[in-house]
């Protein structure tokens, strides 16, 4: 008895210690739940109604009273095994047994809060409910419960063993016990070899398709290195192009007081008959105009780029480089907005950027998960991501990290506000990338609406969802963050959204000043990563 103590002592800290685990996150849970509930209901009236007639508020808050008593049955059930006893192994079977039952009624609360979601047809995030989406949307909320509960399996056989229970027992049998035989089965493929190994093998694949790749995905990948177009460019770098419209002016006639023909005048010019009024009145006849000659190289300025060339590029760029466009992949919705295969938002952008610059770029989309920016080689990572969206930013923090180390090594984030509901989620975004830092307005001579294109208003504001002006934060004296506040996407769809030609140009226009701008502040912070 006393070998068999020593052989296997292994076996109660192993049985106990994923209880107790187990017990603390329930504790855990039990306190956060109703918040969410109440948070969720909040940011989406439409479900209140629903949820009421179909019991949700019933079970959320039965699902704390549960979870606490789940939990109180596993943390004394993962303190008793620790003393092997025939009781205490007893207890500890009943533990797993209430981590089930938990997880159990968990469940249940999901598939009745996302299956009204789609009986009512209520859009969350805007997001439409579908049967696709309903299976995404339960994989979700589902998949850590479903891993909890494979592994309390895994230890709720291991306790059906023959070795543990004799050493809980005090017993001397040599008979396979019950979890000895299904283990057993499960690695000698059983009576019938060839049905479990076709059994296994398919239990195998849809694990390794549906979740083990996606999960690896999510921590690796494979990036190619960002190039920047090599040469030497210097756009004019000027002011804006006034353009005065001459109206006529009409002269008001002179009012007299009393006897026009007395040696006296008691007439009182008025601001109307001032030199200030007419300057004024010129002035506010003025638009503004840019001028395409410095970036199309049909003018002194020469193409795109730095250098003081005239074939544009920049002299610290790469040979045989394609501009491209990476758009950030995030959980929430809408941050693929625009981005489909009839819309072409970025595939548009950059047909005019080519036509514009003469530069390549890229034939296809391309979208990255945050994770994905920590891959890049130092020197040779993308100068902007674009990011949009009409709904929530949910980001964990190691990825909110790792895109506060792209922005701080050089990169720049060209958000664009496509929903006035996306305006609040990414103004919290921005302040948990760069604590104490705000989102400020960029003033309308900054230089990145200067060059190539010039704004004298600064960035055309579109559809103001989150506005009228760009904001953005400074890092080291350059921008890091480009909030545009008006959906600039829209006017690069096919179809321009039904937006007026001239304002689409504009929106183009405005594109390019953007990737100038990063591609230039980029290459002269990173040189030295590059040599």
């Amino acid at each position: 008895m006393n070998k068999m103590h020593t052989q296997h002592r292994y076996w109660p800290g192993l049985l106990s210690l994923p209880l107790g685990v187990m017990a603390a996150a329930m504790v855990r849970y039990a306190f956060l739940i109703p918040g969410i509930y109440e948070e969720f209901v909040k940011g989406h009236p439409l479900v209140r109604g629903p949820f009421i007639a179909a019991g949700m508020p019933g079970l959320v808050h039965a699902l704390p009273m549960i979870l606490g008593v789940g939990a109180g049955v596993a943390l004394v059930a993962s303190i008793a095994a620790v003393f092997p006893r025939r009781w205490s192994l007893k207890l500890l079977r009943g533990g797993y047994m209430a981590v089930w039952l938990t997880i159990a009624f968990y469940g249940q609360a999901i598939f009745r809060a996302t299956g009204t979601l789609l009986a009512e047809n209520i859009t969350i995030d805007g997001v439409k409910p579908m049967p696709d989406t309903l299976f995404f949307w339960r994989y979700d909320l589902l998949l850590p419960v479903g891993v909890v509960a494979l592994v309390v399996l895994g230890l709720y056989l291991c306790s059906w063993r023959r070795v543990v229970i004799n050493l809980y027992t005090g017993a001397q049998d040599e008979e396979p016990a019950p979890g000895d035989k299904v283990l057993e089965n499960l690695r000698t493929h059983g009576r019938d070899p060839i049905y479990r190994k076709s059994m296994w093998s398919s239990i195998g694949i849809h694990l390794l398709i549906i979740i083990m790749i996606p999960w690896m995905l999510s921590f690796w990948g494979c990036v190619e290195p960002f190039r920047v177009p090599k040469g030497s460019g210097s756009p004019q770098v000027s002011g804006p192009k006034v353009v005065v419209k001459a109206q006529k002016v009409k002269k008001k006639k002179r009012k007299f007081m009393l006897n026009p023909q007395s040696a006296i005048s008691f007439h009182i010019p008025d601001l109307d008959e001032s030199d200030v009024s007419k300057k004024v009145e010129a002035a506010s006849q003025s638009t503004y105009t840019a001028d395409p000659n410095r970036v199309t190289g049909t003018g002194t300025g020469g193409k795109m780029g730095v250098g003081g060339g005239k074939k544009g590029g920049w002299p610290d760029g790469m040979e045989n480089a394609k501009v491209r466009f990476i758009r950030l992949q995030y959980d929430g919705s809408g941050w693929d907005d625009g981005m489909d295969a009839v819309s072409r938002a970025d595939m548009n952008f950059l047909d005019a950027f080519r036509k514009l610059t003469g530069f390549p770029v890229a034939s296809q989309s391309e979208s990255h998960i945050i994770a994905l920016l920590s891959r890049y080689p130092k020197g040779m990572a993308p100068p902007f991501v674009y990011m949009t969206g009409s709904g929530d930013i949910r980001i964990p923090e190691r990825d909110v990290a790792t895109l506060r180390d792209y922005l701080m090594g050089g990169g720049m984030l060209f958000a664009d506000c496509g929903s006035p509901r996306w305006d609040a989620p990414f103004r919290s975004l921005a302040q948990r990338v760069f604590p104490g830092e705000t989102l400020t307005t960029i003033s309308d001579d900054d230089p990145i609406f200067q060059v190539p294109f010039a704004f004298a208003n600064g960035a055309p504001p579109l559809w103001h969802h989150g506005g009228t002006c760009a904001l953005g934060v400074k890092y080291k004296g350059r921008w890091a963050i480009f909030y545009h506040p008006g959906d600039i996407n829209d006017a690069w769809k096919t179809g321009r959204s039904g937006m007026d030609a001239k304002l689409a140009e504009g929106a183009i226009e405005m594109g390019v000043n953007i990737v100038y701008y990063s591609f230039t502040q980029y290459l002269k912070l990173t040189s030295k990563d590059r040599k």
